[in-house]
Parts: C-alpha cells; structure tokens; sequence
C-alpha cells in the first residue's frame, strides 16, 4: 500500500455534510450507543472498556498484547463504562477471535484519539481491519494525518481532517464499501466527509485485528481507541447519522479559528450548526450569515449526491422543497426554502443529467458568495468569492466540514 498523498483544493474537496434523517435501520429514541450499534446488527462489536472479553454480538472475543492499558475517561458515549484501550504506539494490539465475514460489502466503525499526529513521529497509525496483501480492508491514518480506507491494494479513499482536531480529542470514524456498487465512503463524527467509486474486492477473509496490522508491520497506533465494529453491509449515511446521535457528543460546540456561530442565527430559522472551510492558504473565517449560505449548499449537496445514486440524476429545486421524488424514493428534502427564509442571499439550482450546480448569492455588501458544482457522483467543487457572487473561476476551497443539525430532512 502507498502512503503517499498529494493534497489539491477543488477536486478533492471533501463532501462533509450532516443530513438529520429519519434512519433506516434504527429507532430514533434509542436509550444509549450501544444499543443503537447493536439494533444495526453487526457481525463483530468490541467496546474495549477492559483489555480483554468479549464482543457485544455473537461468540467473538478480544485480547490485548504489549502495551495496551485501560484509560479513562473516553469518548462522550452515553451509558458506557467511559473505559478504553489505550496504545502506546510501539508494541500494543488488540487480536480478536473474529476472522472473515465479509463478502461483498463492508462497514468498519471506530472512536479515535490520537496522542501525537503522525507527521510527527513518521509511523502510521493502524486504527483497524482484516489485513491481506492485494485484498485490503484497512482503517488507518497515514503519515500525512489523512484517514485513509484501503480496500484492495493500491486503492483508498482518504479525508485530512484538521490538524488542530486530532490530538487529544475523539473523534467518531466509520468506513463503508460496497463492491458491488462501486462505493466508498468515509464518515467523521456522523458527517460523510468522502465519497468515491473506486469499490474494491469482495471476500475479506482474514483475522480483524485493532491497533496493529499483521500483515504490514510497523503500524501501531498511538493513543486511545474504543466502540470498534465489523458490519457484512455498508451502512447507510442515516444510519451512520443515527449511531453518532446516540452518543453525547453532538451536545457540545466544536470551536476553530474558522468557525463562529455559538448563538443561532438570524431569520426564521434557528440553529447552532457551526462550519469551518479551509483554502490554499488555511481557515477562512465565516460570518454567521455566510455559514448559514454554506449549510444551505451542504443541505443541497447531500441531497443531489442522494439523487444521483438513487435516481441516477440530478433533482431540481422544486423536488428538493417538496420532497416529490420518482417512485416515492427515500431522499431527504430541504426544511426551509432558502430564497423565502434567508434575508442575506439568493439561491440558485441548476441541474442536467448527473451534473448540478448552486449559487448563494449576497443580497448585502460585505459578505462572500458561494458555488457549488458537481458534474459526476462523488466529486463536488467549492468556491467562494468576495464580490458576492461565485463561479468556477474564484477561490477554491479544499477541507471543509460542518458540525451540528441540517437543513436538510426526511
């Protein structure tokens, strides 16, 4: 596996986007993390509140060696032990008794916490997987800080989290793949951060292992992990949505050089979503207006990226607003009309066969313009400008995210 990671802005630009849905598989008042785990059925779940037992589901066991303690607190999971497993990043590991498994598609899920980038000490952090040569299902953050999700050797799909949010914080990773259908995606802390079309090879077949590959030696990770599960299906963005709604974390406010928005906004509508967007040259810090612009495009990307796997086209506004898809199909909708609700801009949704593009344009002076653009599934662009008004040529955006409830739903 290569770990080599050229970083560009447009193209690569992450698709990290939060839709509160009504999810598939899971009760909405589920009572703590576990339980809204386990109502997914996976095949394998490990909390890792000791340093060895058994898993949640099924006959599958775990047990630690070298340097593997427990620590505490952990991540803000709600009716846990509040225990993890914490590696010391030279000789720790977790083996487990589960092995294979996995046929044509996957789901790997995790809560991380990083003691030091690994930049910074030139490994790479083995988070976990079924290790094989030439047929890969491995979660791991590579020496450039990216989590990066092999499938089959020489193929991943990566996402470069900011820095400032590794060390000494947790946070929740899930990775899906389903073969069949050439998909990828990966999720941080509920939110799908990449999406490709790259799949991989069905038939994972080798022990899971936590912490340490045995097959590609030399990866230990460093800090803590815990909540670790193998599912024989990739997981749906609502169900990922669901799983990390149950935990407590999505209480507390994330906070960034980029990002304002404590108090809700102004309008009609009230949230306390916050936004953090990056360029070639770092943050770019948002009004609260204009991250309510960007949470309406993410609210519409989310949903045309849905339309597109689903409907194999693209949706126009009107459907977006109504929620009237083809065939009753299970896509989120917009909760408000933008250009009736938003006093600060303009919105526009062009669409054409796979490709769409919007607009949020500044009705005042003083704040930035957004656009959105996407001409096949997976990939979309961003660009910002000052004048008020974005297109293709302005300024690209590269890492972006949002934290905190949509504007798009079910």
């Amino acid at each position: 596996m290569s770990t080599s990671r050229q970083w560009t802005t447009a193209a690569t630009a992450a698709l990290a986007v939060l839709s509160i849905v009504q999810p598939s598989r899971l009760n909405a008042a589920q009572a703590d993390f576990a339980s809204a785990v386990t109502a997914t059925t996976p095949i394998a779940y490990f909390r890792l509140d000791a340093t060895s037992g058994k898993g949640e589901v099924g006959s599958s066991t775990y047990k630690s060696s070298g340097g593997v303690t427990t620590g505490s607190p952990g991540a803000a999971i709600a009716g846990s032990s509040n225990n993890f497993a914490k590696f010391d990043g030279v000789s720790g590991f977790i083996l487990t008794t589960q092995k294979g498994g996995v046929g044509s598609s996957a789901s790997i899920m995790a809560w991380v916490n990083l003691a030091e980038l690994p930049s910074k000490t030139g490994n790479i952090f083995y988070v976990a997987g079924e290790s094989e040569v030439g047929n890969d299902l491995d979660l791991q953050f590579d020496t450039d800080n990216a989590i990066k999700f092999w499938t089959a050797a020489g193929g991943h799909i990566s996402y470069v989290p900011p820095p400032a949010t590794l060390v000494n914080q947790w946070h929740m990773i899930v990775a899906t793949l389903d073969t069949a259908s050439h998909s990828r995606n990966l999720y941080w802390d509920g939110k799908l951060a990449a999406h490709d079309t790259g799949g991989g090879e069905a038939g994972k077949k080798t022990v899971f292992t936590i912490g340490y590959s045995p097959v590609f030696s030399g990866r230990f990770f460093k800090g803590g992990i815990e909540e670790v599960a193998l599912w024989d299906y990739a997981l749906k963005a609502s169900d990922v949505i669901a799983i990390y709604a149950a935990s407590t974390a999505t209480a507390s406010t994330t906070s960034s050089a980029s990002s304002t928005g404590a108090a809700p906004t102004t309008g009609p509508f009230a949230t306390k979503a916050t936004v953090e967007i990056e360029d070639a040259k770092g943050p770019v810090k948002l009004k609260r207006e204009e991250q309510i612009a960007y949470m309406f495009l993410s609210s519409i990307e989310v949903i045309e990226h849905n339309c597109q796997l689903t409907l194999q086209r693209t949706c126009t506004m009107a459907e977006m607003l109504s929620g009237s898809y083809p065939g009753k199909a299970n896509i989120e909708r917009l909760k408000f009309d933008p250009n009736k609700t938003d006093p600060n801009y303009s919105y526009t949704v062009a669409t054409g066969g796979m490709a769409w593009e919007a607009h949020a344009n500044a009705k005042k002076p003083g704040l930035i313009g957004f656009c959105f653009m996407s001409r096949d599934v997976g990939t979309t662009t961003v660009t910002v400008s000052t004048t008020g008004k974005a297109g293709w040529v302005d300024n690209a955006i590269g890492n972006r995210g949002m934290s905190g409830d949509s504007f798009a739903t079910q």
